[in-house]
């Protein structure tokens, strides 16, 4: 039997991860990759530095969560695993660099005792009182987690700790992001009848799994994309833009432009794994979609940027995996990795590497910078958290366009209706990527490999 045609919106680690899925599930499939930009890879950029590769985007996942290690695994990869040096971040507030208190998720503290070097006498009272206040918790439920933290511990231990911990991967404030989402953990043990968020949180704390957090690979992210991309067995077209999508005979035609004029993509499934702004016009062209459609558009997002650096050994890095900045400190950047010391893999390099983030949802401005301020930015943080001046000897700056989807409270239910909306007006067609079911590496493969093996299903049907 002949296989399908698929295209893929998208050569993001999403769309390689779905075209990948799809030729498993669908051996003969005639698999097309539409990618905007010059090359594949999308929020996994991995550079070259004189002095080796340098990650522009995501950095790490998670390796406690099962997708991203099953997949490296599959794709013959485990070899290549680096892990982490162990040392912890520091957080930036009132000016000076402060550990991160022992026994917290997420920055929520399971012992209040703990937060002196970060809270005022009188915030960490309000804190310890958490345990105090009755719960009033519906199971199943969902809420806004930096209101009910603020509600229950404060509004400093938002500002100092959960924000900082979260600011990185959603470039959102806590209080615009779902609890049962983010940390579903902790859902979970309040669902189970945890009497307070402190209580939760230490349960959680108590039974972590042993063993390193975070992963990556050695050579970089640029692995896992060219690996990707062959096993899929796909036809990748670079600087290749869908402009419009549209429903013909039971098939679909997709509207592209690129550098040598538009032409016309047909087929049979669709796979659309671009960033929010770009995926909902889309759907919104093809009609009878209009609820999905809606659905999807009114996910907000954030850009972000990253200035990395390699600076002279002479400048003496704090023995720290980086710096969280509090969102009430009077700085440019959101946080600090000094990427020598956190991966070993890469503390042979002739200078210290070093990444500086920017960029929080509504507030724009210094993403209006250039990239030459941006960097003298990044390198007057530097210079402030280490105490002298670094002497740069690379830089260079990635800018990330509406790449972080603020997941707020009730989204789970928000993505089970726009796949409803589009399993009855578009079937065949499936949404993926951070902005369904969830940001980072592992929900991006779990995403992926869920949304194609439902494609697969129903063509086999």
């Amino acid at each position: 039997m002949t296989g399908p045609s698929v295209a893929v919106v998208g050569g993001g680690l999403s769309g390689l991860t779905a075209a990948y899925q799809l030729s498993r599930d669908l051996p003969g499939a005639r698999i097309t990759v539409l990618e905007a930009s010059p090359a594949p890879g999308g929020c996994l950029d991995t550079v070259d530095f004189p002095s080796g590769p340098m990650e522009l985007g995501a950095e790490a996942f998670i390796g406690r969560r099962p997708e991203a290690a099953e997949l490296v695994a599959e794709l013959g990869l485990a070899d290549a695993l680096q892990h982490p040096s162990g040392r912890s971040a520091s957080i930036l507030t009132g000016g000076r660099l402060v550990s991160m208190p022992a026994g917290t998720l997420m920055g929520l503290p399971s012992d209040a005792s703990t937060l002196g070097e970060v809270l005022d006498p009188a915030d960490v009272e309000r804190a310890a009182r958490e345990t105090e206040l009755p719960l009033d918790w519906e199971a199943g439920g969902d809420v806004s987690l930096g209101g009910l933290v603020a509600e229950r511990f404060g509004p400093a231990v938002v500002t100092r700790l959960v924000d900082p911990m979260l600011g990185g991967v959603y470039a959102a404030p806590s209080r615009g992001l779902g609890l049962r989402q983010v940390v579903p953990g902790l859902a979970l043990a309040l669902d189970r009848g945890a009497p307070s968020l402190t209580a939760a949180a230490k349960e959680l704390t108590a039974h972590r799994a042993p063993g390193p957090v975070f992963a990556t690979l050695t050579g970089g992210y640029r692995v896992l994309v060219d690996t990707l991309a062959t096993a899929s067995g796909a036809r990748i077209v670079t600087g290749a833009r869908c402009t419009g999508l549209h429903r013909e005979q039971g098939r679909y035609a997709l509207d592209v432009a690129g550098a040598n004029g538009r032409w016309t993509e047909v087929a049979d499934l669709v796979v659309v794994a671009v960033p929010v702004p770009d995926a909902a016009p889309l759907l919104a062209a093809t009609g009878g979609v209009d609820a999905a459609a809606s659905s999807l558009a009114g996910i907000r997002t954030a850009s972000s940027a990253v200035v990395a650096l390699e600076v002279d050994r002479a400048l003496d890095l704090p023995d720290r995996s980086g710096v969280l900045v509090a969102t009430d400190e009077p700085v440019p950047f959101k946080a600090m990795t000094f990427t020598s010391r956190k991966w070993p893999h890469l503390d042979d390099r002739p200078g210290h590497l070093v990444r500086v983030s920017f960029g929080r949802l509504d507030d724009d401005e210094v993403l209006d910078s250039s990239d030459d301020t941006l960097t003298r930015m990044a390198v007057s943080g530097l210079a402030d958290v280490c105490g002298s001046d670094p002497i740069v000897m690379h830089s260079r700056v990635r800018r990330w366009q509406n790449s972080l989807a603020e997941i707020g409270p009730g989204h789970d239910a928000l993505i089970a209706e726009m796949r409803a909306g589009l399993a009855e007006g578009l079937p065949g067609v499936e949404v993926i990527g951070g902005a369904t079911e969830g940001v980072g590496v592992p929900a991006c493969i779990g995403s992926a490999r869920a949304a194609a093996r439902r494609l697969a299903a129903k063509w086999q049907d």
